[in-house]
């Protein structure tokens, strides 16, 4: 494979160029976070989040603002790499989230059978 195959089938859906890109800027962002005491003000939001797992820690949520999903459509976030619950702030693969009001990870499972994907708190 060259730098710009797609690797769509390891789910990212991106060409290595792009893939590298993200991670770098993920990179950036946890460097970052760690070296200043304000936390940053994402444009996106989710509400009523659990910790929830697939083969890696996800948020399950109602995402606001998001650039693909629908305001308030329940969704699964793409791998999560920073959680503080205090500062009220999570940096997954793709973005920064606001979080909102949390929630039991029961909510979901109860409440929402379509987000049927093998998950669980750990």
């Amino acid at each position: 494979m060259g730098d710009d195959d797609s690797i769509a089938q390891l789910g990212f859906g991106m060409s290595r160029a792009g893939l590298s890109a993200t991670l770098k800027s993920l990179a950036d962002d946890l460097e970052k976070i760690g070296q200043c005491a304000d936390a940053p003000s994402p444009a996106v939001a989710i509400n009523s989040w659990a910790l929830g797992w697939r083969s890696v820690p996800c948020l399950l949520g109602r995402p606001i603002g998001h650039p693909s999903v629908g305001d308030g459509r329940a969704c699964l976030s793409s791998e999560l790499f920073y959680l503080d619950p205090g500062r009220g702030i999570a940096r997954t693969m793709s973005r920064w989230y606001r979080l909102g009001t949390r929630v039991d990870p029961d909510h979901w499972s109860d409440r929402h059978p379509d987000l049927t994907m093998p998950w669980r708190t750990p």
